[in-house]
């Protein structure tokens, strides 16, 4: 009888230890990562010593692109280009210059840059 209780309480003694294992056993969480790439940035230069003036803008979610950048060119005219990209598309992007009052004028003009042609 002796040896009944002592092989009773151990096999109880197991039994609480396994379940009291499973129920402080904390749980699994999983990460999920977010491999596309986001970002955003954007700066300007106004040096009115060098004369440098300039600016872009580029925003990122994923396989799509957008952004513009200007710069004051030798003439004195400001050329803007205004892109985008994504995987329909592909690469796009339109230039202008815009007269900035030089002494060289030069007529506002626009240029396409299309993605090419998939065949």
């Amino acid at each position: 009888m002796k040896f009944l209780c002592i092989v009773t309480v151990c096999v109880l003694s197991v039994c609480a230890t396994l379940i009291s294992a499973s129920v402080i056993e904390h749980p699994t969480i999983e990460l999920i990562e977010d491999n596309t790439p986001h970002y955003e940035f954007q700066y300007s230069v106004h040096d009115v010593h060098t004369g440098d003036v300039k600016d872009q803008f580029e925003h990122r979610r994923g396989d799509y692109v957008t952004g513009r950048y200007s710069l004051i060119e030798p003439d004195g005219n400001r050329r803007v280009v205004e892109y985008s990209s994504d995987p329909l598309l592909g690469f796009s992007a339109q230039v202008r210059r815009e007269l900035l009052g030089s002494p060289h004028p030069v007529a506002q003009t626009v240029e396409e840059w299309p993605a090419p042609a998939n065949h």
